[in-house]
């Protein structure tokens, strides 16, 4: 019971399938009621019954909705439970069917454009500020790096009509300075090494890889694509 009263609390919801097509409901709701002097009271009701409306054209289901009816609640409040532990409740349902002339190619555009999925969007401060934070550190240590390293380069590049006239000899290229050499070079077979790397080759493997894994019965369907 305990459980039941803190999912209603928290606006948790029922999710069901009926030939592929989703449909959410809420599971109870919460009532306040404002007692004397300013105090509040909370009444917690579980949904006890559950209308569905569905729609047909010929022999294929287009469309299903599920409502509950706030009349036909049980009472899950601590005050009115002596016992915590167990509680006896009855639920029904209802159906309704009604033919409707939308196609069967089309019964999945209101899902697109309007979903019904009653999720409350909660915004990850912490992971946001993480990032962010992260990519700040990181740019400030690679520029940090590259100042401290490209500094000499810097100076003798600006300077280097002195540097001649003063007779000084120039140093010889060395480290990462000689890699500039083979950034232009082309590889051999080229066509081929591209071809492999090309995003089309990791669509396709991708896709193979997808394939293998439904048909060990990896991905469960009703989880649009989640692992078990």
């Amino acid at each position: 019971i305990e459980a039941l009263r803190k999912a209603v609390k928290d606006d948790w919801y029922f999710q069901m399938f009926f030939d592929d097509l989703p449909l959410w409901g809420f599971i109870g709701k919460v009532e306040k009621t404002l007692l004397s002097k300013g105090a509040q009271e909370y009444k917690y009701y579980l949904f006890t019954h559950i209308h569905f409306e569905i729609h047909y054209n010929g022999d294929y289901i287009i469309e299903i909705n599920v409502s509950t009816d706030p009349a036909q609640a049980a009472d899950i409040s601590e005050d009115k439970l002596k016992d915590q532990s167990s509680l006896q409740v009855e639920f029904t349902y209802s159906v309704k069917w009604s033919s409707i002339g939308t196609p069967f190619e089309k019964r999945l555009q209101r899902y697109e454009k309007f979903p019904k999925n009653p999720v409350h969007l909660e915004i990850h401060w912490f992971s946001i500020i993480n990032s962010c934070v992260t990519v700040l550190l990181l740019t400030g240590f690679l520029a940090t790096i590259l100042m401290r390293v490209l500094k000499n380069d810097f100076v003798k590049y600006t300077r280097e009509d002195d540097v001649s006239s003063a007779g000084i000899v120039e140093e010889e290229e060395s480290g990462w300075k000689f890699v500039h050499g083979d950034v232009f070079r082309f590889p051999p077979q080229k066509n081929l090494f591209c071809a492999l790397l090309g995003t089309g080759t990791q669509l396709l493997w991708l896709t193979m890889f997808i394939f293998l894994l439904s048909q060990v019965n990896v991905f469960y369907p009703y989880n649009r694509g989640a692992l078990y």
